[in-house]
């Protein structure tokens, strides 16, 4: 039997993620008409436009946060519709231009957030989790940083530890909502050096 993570495996030819005549309402307003997009496994796709234009609305549809008005999205092959939420996670990491907690968190305990995916009552914490989280932390420059509380890191620690977390999702694809957003220039040319370094799809709104 061929189970969908060996198919995975097998369709390189298949785009990674594909967008097809998608159109989504917020309410009465028409954010997007008859958007179609394809996205080849390792390939960077970046959408530029002004804001409100929609470049986040993509973004939330191709991650299955917001269901499609009319058009249909395909995760490798597979409609994401029909695949549960924990499945989609396993292969797609998004990094949202905002996302802020009240919880009383350390910037580690943000980044562990990103092992959800891969725990379950016959997979439990292991030390192979550790070293993920750790060498995500590492990836953004934030190890020295770990054990601060989230209410302690500034804005572009915050967008770091973000972005540690979807690393440590270990994603397939990684879709980016302006990542470089509170980065001062430095950060930006470093995280664009990672991002472009990683072997993975990625879809970064610009």
């Amino acid at each position: 039997m061929i189970t969908m993570q060996q198919e995975f495996a097998e369709v390189r030819e298949v785009p990674a993620l594909e967008m097809n005549g998608v159109s989504w309402r917020a309410g009465r307003h028409t954010v997007l008409s008859d958007v179609s997009l394809a996205v080849k496994p390792g390939e960077l796709l970046g959408l530029i436009g002004p804001n409100g234009s929609g470049k986040s609305s993509v973004l939330r549809i191709l991650a299955g946060i917001h269901a499609p008005t009319q058009g249909t999205v395909h995760l490798h092959g597979h409609s994401l519709r029909a695949m549960g939420r924990r499945q989609v996670a396993q292969h797609l990491a998004m990094v949202a231009q905002t996302a802020d907690t009240l919880d009383a968190i350390t910037a580690r305990d943000a980044v562990e957030l990103g092992r959800t995916p891969w725990l379950s009552a016959l997979q439990s914490w292991s030390a192979r989790d550790d070293e993920i989280v750790s060498e995500a932390l590492g990836c953004v420059g934030m190890h020295d940083r770990q054990q601060r509380l989230w209410g302690q890191l500034s804005g572009g620690e915050r967008q770091r530890i973000h972005i540690a977390r979807a690393l440590a999702q270990q994603p397939q694809i990684l879709l980016m909502d302006e990542p470089t957003n509170h980065l001062d220039i430095h950060q930006q040319l470093a995280l664009m050096d990672l991002v472009l370094a990683l072997p993975i799809t990625k879809v970064m709104a610009i």
